[in-house]
C-alpha cells in the first residue's frame, strides 16, 4: 500500500512538473536567470537538475563560447532561443549586472 502510494505521488509530481516547465520561446532572447526560472518547478518536483532545466545547457553553451561559467555569467548572460523552439539556446553576450527581463512574449536585453 505504501509503495503504491509513493509510486502514484511520484508519477503525479512528474506529470505536474512537465506541465509547469517549458522550453524557451523560439526567436526570443533570454537572460540566464529567466531560463533557469523556466525549469524550476520541474526541478523541485522531480529532484532533477537542482538549478533548473536550463542550467546544464547554459553552462555548456558558455563553455562552448569560451566564456567563464561562474554564477554571474550563468545568470546574467543573454541567450537566443534557437532551432525551432525545441529549447536549444545560443550565447549572445554577457550583460554584467544589467540583464533585463523583457516580459512575457518579449526578448530580454542587456
Amino acid at each position: 500500500m505504501v509503495k503504491i502510494t509513493l509510486t502514484s505521488l511520484t508519477i503525479m509530481a512528474t506529470s505536474l512538473g512537465l506541465a509547469l516547465a517549458s522550453n524557451c520561446q523560439y526567436q526570443l532572447d533570454y537572460c540566464g536567470y529567466n531560463l533557469l526560472n523556466r525549469g524550476q518547478f520541474l526541478a523541485v518536483l522531480t529532484q532533477a537538475r537542482a538549478k533548473g532545466n536550463y542550467y546544464d545547457d547554459i553552462y555548456n553553451e558558455l563553455q562552448r563560447s569560451g566564456q567563464p561559467t561562474d554564477k554571474a555569467h550563468i545568470e546574467n548572460s543573454l541567450f537566443y532561443c534557437a532551432n525551432g523552439g525545441n529549447g536549444a539556446i545560443t550565447f549572445l553576450s554577457f550583460c554584467g549586472n544589467s540583464c533585463s527581463n523583457g516580459g512575457s512574449d518579449h526578448s530580454d536585453w542587456c
